[in-house]
């Protein structure tokens, strides 16, 4: 009773474990569609990539696994900031960085650094913007990170743009170029080909700038990235704007906003309703104009995109004093004005910062100096005490260091047995290991030789068969057809006389064959393809059987060694007299195609077939004879009812 219940413990346990490495299995396999999902929607579907890398964080939350955690926390902090959802942006990477301090990971550090730093720059807290910046350049370096490192300078560049400071932007973007073609990255050239073009669009050079723009949105239409295509028209319709072209640029912006509305990327649908606005106003369509501007507003007081919502407020209030709304003027006014300077307030509460931490560094490091002094006045009175205790702790150092050189030694002598042992062991492996392969070479190269030998010992006993026959038998047959000949001369029964005339031709035929079958003469001399034809032609005649043959080339097969094609002719021969005395086959095919570096025979029959588990006869085991010798393969497809296929590939080397 107890050994019966501990087998259904036993069992019952082995299905618990195997349920949940089937299930751990499962969820794995879930979480790297749910990646690949991500990857492959990022740029053209951001919203089926965003559910995709929520499910991808709960299912690795669940599984407690935290470095898939790490990645689906980046993913969708990567998302946020190019939909413009800034503040997830930072909340999602924060996390990010939290789990990777705990786990002591460096390698992602600088990935989470420069999409913060990136949210905070679209964000307008330009101070956060460049530590964090830094924050990735440092991270960068210490673990040779040359993409994160291209990528903090191409940000840093488009920090200098924003400040109108061409020439350090284009400096870092240099910086990052080289660095991206160091590493073969193409897609980080055509991002640093982008921002020079932004640089040419501020600076008023719009035709080199187009030409730019033209250039990557080329590459990025190919590729279907719909976040780039986005951003390209709209710095194209922004210089049509700059350009006095606004009926242009407004067909141009409202075919962006409906691509950007279809993948949601919030903030720059901030930047293309305020250029929008801005066009209706200069058409005088200051309804229009009003509209847009609300619906950036409304977006960009909700993602709190600080600096665009100071101009577009400064935006309204002009509308507003032009349309006599002086009071909506006055509010819109106001409000430009609180939140430029709150922004400012950003920036002075920044600069304080940086006062304050270097003051309490020069603090910390007074009190530093203070402790010094009083540690130099506390050790002239320890030195005595200490000339006291240094020899007694001289002598106890010497019994101790005189201890571990002795153990030392011990473990150094042991260590050097162990591995002496070692080496002999595997040395006596070696040795046998050799022993093997020499005594598996010294078999198969007997069985060879015995095949070989056995191979010509065929041969001889076939040619003194063929010369007995063709010496003995044959010439005996020429001297009865001749006698007959003479003697049918002197005798009237025509008829009877020429069956009898007609069958001794045929016996000579089918000696001369025979003779030649089983001791054929050098290929060379007579030609390969032609002599097999013969004998296959010779086969046709005698049975109630077609056979097709196909030889290509001819001219190729016909040049081959003589050794190859007498084992070629010995194998066809074999294989068609098989077929003849066991298959019961009405058509044959015989193929033999001649390649770079093999000969192939291909021979199939619509025979009765045969189960390839039945033990083979003398014939194939003759043939695979032969292709031991020659390295040569062998494949038989067969089954009962349905025909044979057997083919044979000899190497020409």
């Amino acid at each position: 009773m107890t050994k019966h219940l501990i087998l259904l413990l036993f069992f019952l346990f082995t299905g618990l474990i195997n349920t949940a490495i089937s299930q751990t299995f499962n969820n794995t396999a879930r979480i790297d569609s749910l990646s690949a999902a991500y990857q492959k929607n990022i740029n053209s579907n951001p919203q089926v990539a965003t559910k995709a890398a929520k499910e991808w964080l709960k299912e690795s939350r669940d599984l407690g696994i935290e470095l898939q955690e790490v990645r689906a926390l980046y993913a969708l902090g990567n998302l946020s900031n190019i939909t413009g959802d800034y503040k997830s942006t930072i909340k999602y990477t924060n996390e990010t960085i939290t789990i990777l301090r705990k786990l002591k990971i460096e390698k992602g550090m600088a990935a989470c650094y420069n999409i913060m730093a990136s949210a905070y720059k679209s964000l307008g807290e330009y101070p956060k913007a460049i530590d964090n910046f830094m924050q990735c350049l440092k991270y960068s370096e210490k673990t040779d990170n040359k993409v994160q490192e291209a990528n903090a300078y191409q940000n840093i560049a488009t920090l200098y743009l924003l400040q109108k400071d061409y020439d350090k932007a284009a400096k870092n973007l240099d910086r990052a170029a080289n660095l991206y073609r160091a590493i073969g990255d193409d897609d980080g050239v055509l991002t640093t080909l982008f921002n020079f073009a932004n640089i040419m669009k501020e600076k008023g050079e719009y035709a080199k700038a187009r030409k730019h723009y033209q250039t990557v949105l080329g590459y990025r239409e190919k590729e279907g990235n719909k976040a780039v295509i986005a951003y390209i028209n709209i710095n194209l319709a922004q210089m049509l704007v700059e350009e006095g072209r606004c009926e242009e640029a407004v067909t141009a912006m409202k075919k962006t906003l409906i691509l950007l509305e279809k993948i949601q990327f919030t903030s720059d649908m901030v930047i293309v309703l305020n250029d929008l606005g801005l066009c209706e106003k200069k058409l005088g369509n200051t309804k229009s104009a009003i509209k847009y501007f609300q619906r950036a507003l409304a977006i960009g007081e909700k993602r709190s995109l600080v600096r665009y919502s100071a101009e577009i407020y400064k935006n309204l209030a002009q509308l507003y004093q032009e349309d006599g709304d002086y009071k909506k003027a006055l509010e819109f006014y106001q409000k430009g004005v609180t939140t430029v300077a709150d922004q400012n307030s950003l920036d002075r509460e920044k600069y304080v910062a940086n006062i304050q931490e270097g003051y309490e560094t020069q603090l910390k490091e007074a009190r530093i100096q203070l402790l010094e002094k009083e540690q130099k006045l506390s050790e002239a009175e320890l030195q005595q005490a200490e000339v006291k205790v240094t020899r007694q702790r001289l002598i106890r150092n010497v019994f101790i260091i005189g201890f571990i050189l002795v153990l030392l030694m011990l473990i150094i002598v042991r260590v050097l047995y162990v591995q002496r042992l070692r080496v002999q062991k595997e040395f006596a492996l070696q040795q046998e290991e050799n022993a093997k392969h020499k005594i598996t070479d010294m078999i198969r190269n007997h069985k060879l030789s015995v095949i070989q030998r056995y191979q010509e010992g065929q041969e001889e006993e076939r040619s003194r068969l063929a010369r007995e026959i063709h010496d003995g038998i044959g010439s005996d047959l020429a001297g009865i057809r001749i006698a007959f000949e003479h003697y049918t001369e002197h005798h009237d029964d025509k008829a009877q006389s020429k069956r009898i005339a007609n069958a001794i031709n045929n016996a000579c035929t089918d000696v001369r064959s025979l003779s030649h079958q089983l001791h054929p003469l050098p290929f060379s001399k007579i030609g390969f393809v032609s002599f097999l034809n013969d004998f296959i032609s010779q086969i046709t005649q005698k049975a109630d059987i077609k056979i097709q043959t196909y030889f290509f080339p001819e001219e190729d097969i016909d040049q081959l060694a003589e050794d190859l094609l007498a084992d070629a002719y010995r194998i066809v021969q074999e294989l068609i007299n098989n077929i003849l005395k066991h298959a019961e086959a009405s058509q044959v095919d015989v193929q033999l195609t001649k390649h770079t570096d093999h000969l192939n025979i291909f021979i199939s029959d619509n025979g009765k077939g045969f189960h390839k588990s039945k033990t083979n006869g003398i014939g194939l085991r003759n043939i695979k004879d032969r292709l031991q010798k020659v390295k040569g393969t062998l494949d038989i497809d067969s089954s009962p009812g349905h025909g044979t296929s057997i083919t044979v590939d000899i190497p020409l080397n």
